[in-house]
């Protein structure tokens, strides 16, 4: 029996933006997860999910409903910040005219990351995620692959225990992606209580570490759990892959067709 504090706990969380008329992104959802666990978020556009991941880290206040994250609330957002790496999208989230490693140094500073500290961080993590060729480079001049090595690296700089990351192979090839999980995977090893809650369309990429699945549609949470025993409880039978077990799953539980896999 699992006697840890949920990494993730959501009791409600609600959102609705105004307009004519409004939109409710999420409706009342709860669920949580476990520390050491990676979680898949799947869902068509406009689903919510990035909704939820922006509530998650503090940049986006609820209506309704709470959430603790490192068993924190929300309204502690600076406590919360310090136990998180999260990744949105990389394509919008660096100063391009800087470099890498300028890039890099700007974020460590608001955890209070400088001088020898940042220095030997980031030889950490330019050795482990393949990054000296490019650390002096500017943003604007890597591809996207290199630009989701450095996100990964911001993410991870301050050694957080919750990873948010909110399509993080979105723009990255399919080599680009399986090498963006790989490494991953490297930090969840040596990390073995961090948690993951990440939303993509690769699920070839993240299939092999998803222990279990959430999937919202219309802003509402339609199935959370283990895939294998939510295909059981459909009754569907067990695909030979796990990622072809998500797919089924993802398309018996929104009734949409899907790319996923590929």
């Amino acid at each position: 029996m699992n006697h840890r504090h949920p990494a993730i706990r959501v009791e409600g969380l609600a959102k609705t933006y105004p307009g004519k008329p409004p939109v409710q992104a999420l409706h009342p959802i709860h669920f949580q997860i476990d520390a050491g666990e990676m979680t898949v978020l799947l869902g068509p556009n406009g689903a919510g999910k990035t909704t939820l991941f922006k509530i998650l880290a503090t940049l986006l206040r609820p209506d309704a409903g709470e959430a603790w994250v490192a068993g924190r609330p929300l309204s502690q957002s600076r406590a919360v910040r310090a136990h998180i790496g999260v990744i949105t999208d990389p394509d919008r989230s660096f100063f391009w005219r800087l470099d890498s490693r300028e890039n890099l140094r700007f974020f460590a500073a608001g955890y209070g990351i400088r001088g020898r500290a940042f220095q030997r961080r980031l030889a950490e993590l330019a050795a482990t995620l393949g990054m000296e060729a490019f650390i002096h480079r500017r943003v604007g001049s890597l591809s996207s692959g290199q630009r989701g090595r450095l996100a990964l690296a911001r993410a991870l700089f301050h050694r957080p225990t919750i990873l948010l990351l909110d399509e993080p192979t979105r723009s990255l090839d399919p080599a680009a992606a399986g090498d963006f999980m790989h490494l991953l995977g490297m930090y969840l090893q040596e990390q073995p209580q961090a948690s993951v809650l990440l939303s993509t369309h690769r699920l070839g990429a993240v299939a092999p570490f998803a222990r279990r699945v959430l999937i919202l549609n219309h802003g509402r949470l339609l199935a959370h759990g283990a895939p294998e025993e939510l295909l059981a409880q459909a009754g569907l039978p067990q695909p030979e892959t796990r990622t072809a077990a998500l797919a089924r799953l993802y398309e018996h539980v929104t009734g949409r067709e899907t790319e996923y896999g590929r």
